[in-house]
């Protein structure tokens, strides 16, 4: 199998649908941070993606969006591959967070 880098930097590789996949079926917690960070972070990209250009001047803002989603999805493959265990502003603690939770 591969190693828990590489599984950690293809949480990444399509969005948050890796995301949900090793979330599911990976027991690491490096793994499962990874996943659950990736989650959180494109699913509200994707969402801004699809809302944003609705509004006015909002197709503009929404372009600038997906080249910065560019750079943190090319940052976080890397990160997650050399093995860093990082936390992205805002998604990172609430991944943390929900991983830490106790489940009832």
């Amino acid at each position: 199998m591969f190693s828990e880098n590489v599984r950690g930097a293809m949480c990444y590789t399509l969005g948050f649908v890796t995301g949900v996949i090793f979330l599911l079926f990976d027991r690491s917690p490096f793994v499962r941070f990874h996943a659950m960070q990736s989650i959180l972070t494109f699913s509200t990209i994707t969402a801004l993606e699809i809302i944003l250009p609705i509004l006015p001047a909002g197709l503009i803002l929404s372009r600038l969006i997906f080249g910065f989603s560019f750079i943190i999805w090319a940052f976080c493959i890397i990160k997650a591959f050399r093995g860093d265990y990082f936390k992205l502003p805002i998604f990172g603690d609430i991944a943390e967070q929900q991983l830490n939770a106790p489940y009832i």
